[in-house]
Formats: structure tokens, C-alpha cells, sequence
């Protein structure tokens, strides 16, 4: 049975973070470290934003700096995320060429997820992999992953929602529901659940640690060789932490000349009102995040959520539009009284 490690290097600065994660993939990739099951916690907490994301479209600064958050980016792509102490972050480094691993990425994540799927079944919490890269309880997302490579190594990470201060979340993040009613917030509120809420009571951390490290074991088909980095490791980690601490690295990437843009539009379709807010970039061409609500009925409930994940980063073409409404209906989704034109006639207004 394969050896892997375990590294619990405990809460720390997310500048550090990053940093590790740096060390870590590189150290697999040049065959000079195992495969490596790695936690991260968060002090002080943070809001991360993807490898290729512009720190002012997707945070707001002065929030951050007032409630003491720090603000970073990591070396993974994705959008950004709030981390804060109740969550736990995880990572899976390993080869691309592992003989445990599936050809394609969808693969990959769905495989991988099912770390996360197995610890939240200790608790009999039944979760399930939602593509593209989320774990959800009853539609309601309770871990969101993503990954990058790095010559012949990549990484796989996620965070695990054990509690959440879902209101810090909407303060610090630039998200979709500035112009929305308090009603429509509370169901963007929604969006997430806890294990807290599911169980009544936040587990102790080290308790969902355990359980993760033992579903990671039965998934992966491994045992655990020596915890810890090597002295190699440890020593360019000290050495390149300064690195992810700077503008040079927090704010690489810059705000386009053409700055995305929040619409909120609406329709009348006859089994309801449908209403979307969305961050659309005319530089990019792309759909940057939609929120949807109305008052329609949808079987199943889930099925907004799934639509709206589609829409992530989708191309604001409106017949790359229509296709993607179109694979959504096939795959079953039923909206009474909302066909697929009518859903046309509201992004339309959000293209224009």
C-alpha cells in the first residue's frame, strides 16, 4: 500500500499558506517529496482570490482592512472565497501520472470529492459531488473545490464548511446582490449550509481532521508514511514566504480597462417573475456570476443552483447561452410555466 504523508502545520497567515503551497507541489513535482494529504486553518482570516482574478473586482479592500481580514491569491484557479476559523481547508498533492487517477478532470474532482462526500457520512450527513467542483447537501453547497498543476504534480483543495459567518462573506466579497431586497439576500444565504446547521452543533475541528484523514485513507487506497516537510521543504519555505506577502504577488493581476459590470433584469414569464442579477465582463465576454430568483416552481429546487453554476465564466454570447439553458432543461429540469425562451428574453437584457 502506498506511503503518503499527512501536514497539519496548524492556523497561520494566509501569506504563509500560500507559500506552503508552493513548496509542497513543487517539492512533488521534482520527485523530491511523497504524495501529501495536507489541512489549512486561517489566522487571522482571509478572503482568497483565484490565480487569474484581479483583487479590486472581487474584494472590497477597505472592508477587509477594517474588520482585520487579510486578503490574498492563491496559486489555484477558481473565484474567491472568505475563510475564516470555523472552516477547514484541505489538499490532496500528488502526480498526474498516479495510477489511482482518472484520465479527465471532471473525473478527478468527482473522485477526489469523495473524501469530503465519505468524512460528512461519519456524521450521517449525505452529500454529493455537483460539477463542476462543488459537494453539496440537498442542493445547498458544504464544500467547493479546485485545483491547478504544476509540471508533472497538481493539487486538489477545497475547504469544509464545519460553521460560516455566511453575513462577513457578503460584506467582503463583491458579490451579485448589491441591488437585491432582503428577501433575495436571504435566499443567496442559502446558497450554503454547515455541519452546524445540519447537526445543531459545530464538531470539534481535531474530531473532523480525524475523520477526514480515515475517509482520504479508504478513498486513495493508502497508509501514512512520516508526517512533517523535509528539511529541503522547510528550508525554501522560509526562504520564499516573504514572497506572498507583497503587492508584487497579491495584485499581479490588474482590473481590465473594461471593468465588469452588475445588471439586474427581469421578465415575466407565465408560471412567474424571473430575475437574475449578473457580473458581466464586456472585456473578457463573459458571465462572471448570475444569481437567479423569482417566484416560478422548479423540480427539483436544486436545479437553480445547477444553472447558475453553468453560467459561471460562460461565454456572454447569447447563443452560447441558449445552449447551455437548453443541456440544463435535457437534464431533466422542470420549470412549470418557464421555458427555455423565456429565460433567452431575460439574458438578453443582461447581454445588451
Amino acid at each position: 500500500m502506498e506511503k503518503w504523508r499527512l501536514l497539519d502545520p496548524g492556523p497561520m497567515p494566509a501569506w504563509r499558506q500560500m507559500a506552503l503551497d508552493a513548496v509542497v507541489i513543487r517539492a512533488r513535482a521534482e520527485g523530491r517529496a511523497p504524495n501529501t494529504f495536507r489541512f489549512m486553518e486561517f489566522n487571522p482570516d482571509a478572503v482568497l482570490v483565484g490565480y487569474h482574478q484581479a483583487i479590486d473586482l472581487e474584494l472590497r479592500r477597505d472592508e477587509c482592512e477594517a474588520l482585520g481580514i487579510e486578503y490574498n491569491r492563491r496559486i489555484t484557479g477558481g473565484g474567491a472565497i472568505y475563510l475564516d476559523s470555523r472552516q477547514l481547508g484541505w489538499e490532496i498533492c500528488l502526480r498526474k501520472d498516479d495510477p489511482g487517477l482518472p484520465a479527465d478532470p471532471e473525473t478527478v474532482y468527482r473522485r477526489l470529492s469523495t473524501v469530503v462526500i465519505e468524512t460528512l457520512a461519519r456524521w450521517g450527513i449525505e452529500a454529493k459531488f455537483r460539477p463542476v467542483n462543488d459537494v453539496e447537501v440537498d442542493g445547498r453547497k458544504i464544500s467547493g473545490t479546485g485545483g491547478t498543476e504544476w509540471g508533472d504534480a497538481l493539487i486538489y483543495q477545497g475547504t469544509l464548511l464545519v460553521d460560516f459567518d455566511v453575513d462577513t462573506m457578503i460584506r467582503v466579497l463583491r458579490l451579485p446582490i448589491e441591488k437585491l431586497s432582503d428577501k433575495e439576500v436571504d435566499s443567496f444565504r442559502r446558497r450554503t449550509v454547515t455541519m452546524r446547521e445540519l447537526l445543531g452543533e459545530a464538531p470539534e475541528m481535531t474530531a473532523v481532521k480525524g475523520a477526514m484523514v480515515e475517509a482520504a485513507a479508504r478513498v486513495l487506497g493508502i497508509d501514512w508514511g512520516p508526517p512533517g516537510l523535509t528539511p529541503e521543504e522547510q528550508e525554501e519555505w522560509e526562504t520564499i514566504q516573504d514572497t506572498y506577502r507583497y503587492p508584487e504577488w497579491i495584485d499581479r493581476r490588474k482590473p481590465p480597462a473594461v471593468e465588469p459590470e452588475l445588471r439586474t433584469v427581469s421578465t415575466k414569464a407565465p408560471g412567474g417573475l424571473i430575475k437574475a442579477s449578473v457580473i458581466v465582463d464586456p472585456g473578457a465576454k463573459r458571465i462572471r456570476r448570475a444569481f437567479i430568483t423569482g417566484d416560478f416552481f422548479v423540480y427539483p429546487e436544486r436545479a437553480v443552483m445547477d444553472l447558475e453554476a453553468m453560467l459561471k465564466e460562460a461565454p456572454a454570447d447569447i447563443q452560447k447561452i441558449e445552449e447551455l439553458l437548453r443541456r440544463h432543461y435535457d437534464q431533466g429540469n422542470r420549470y412549470i410555466g418557464v421555458a427555455v425562451e423565456d429565460w433567452l428574453r431575460l439574458f438578453e437584457q443582461a447581454l445588451a
